[in-house]
């Protein structure tokens, strides 16, 4: 159980990183209205598909690296849809139970699911915001994820486990270096 409380807290900690950026607080407050409009159903569909992508990039992104992330992926993954499968499914059941019906998922008791909401759009921020770093290891000239290049220097210096300035210098490296010959650049590998 130690760990379910080591990834929520660490998910409440990248999301102050994440909407300190202008990009990041755009992405997670979209995340947000999408989550308010669309349900539970939605909200928790969203929550899977984002870790199940930041399991698959991950990968990708280790692989780029010459790692083998395949065991790291099957011990992480359950544990993340533990984690926040148990975090939203608690939230659920106490907003049910405190503002509306008591039938998990019913239409009676709707207006009041705004805490579940904000859970489940914390955690596909965090992962959004995870994928996004992964992809740029992966491919770091692709063009959306060019403009986050800069808000989104801690998480990749975090996934390569190499300090931010060295991430800084390798995206000079390759901005140089397109400018120059034209060609793709240096990978983000470490």
């Amino acid at each position: 159980m130690k760990f379910i409380g080591q990834i929520l807290i660490t998910s409440v900690t990248r999301l102050d990183e994440i909407i300190s950026t202008l990009w990041g607080f755009v992405i997670a407050f979209g995340i947000g209205m999408f989550n308010f409009f669309a349900g539970y159903k939605v909200a928790l569909l969203v929550v899977l598909v984002s870790i199940i992508f930041d399991g698959i990039w991950g990968v990708a992104a280790a692989r780029k690296q010459g790692k083998f992330a395949l065991s790291e992926l099957m011990r992480d993954t359950p544990k993340k849809i533990g984690a926040y499968g148990t975090a939203l499914v608690m939230v659920m059941l106490i907003e049910n139970l405190a503002f509306g019906s008591h039938e998990m998922m019913s239409n009676e008791g709707s207006h009041s699911r705004f805490i579940v909401d904000i859970v489940a759009t914390i955690v596909a921020a965090v992962e959004f915001w995870s994928i996004c770093g992964n992809i740029l290891i992966v491919h770091p000239n692709a063009v959306f994820f060019r403009l986050l290049k800069l808000p989104l220097i801690g998480e990749i210096a975090r996934k390569l486990k190499i300090s931010e300035d060295e991430v800084k210098e390798i995206f000079d490296n390759q901005e140089k270096a397109n400018n120059n010959n034209g060609s793709s650049g240096n990978n983000l590998t470490a």
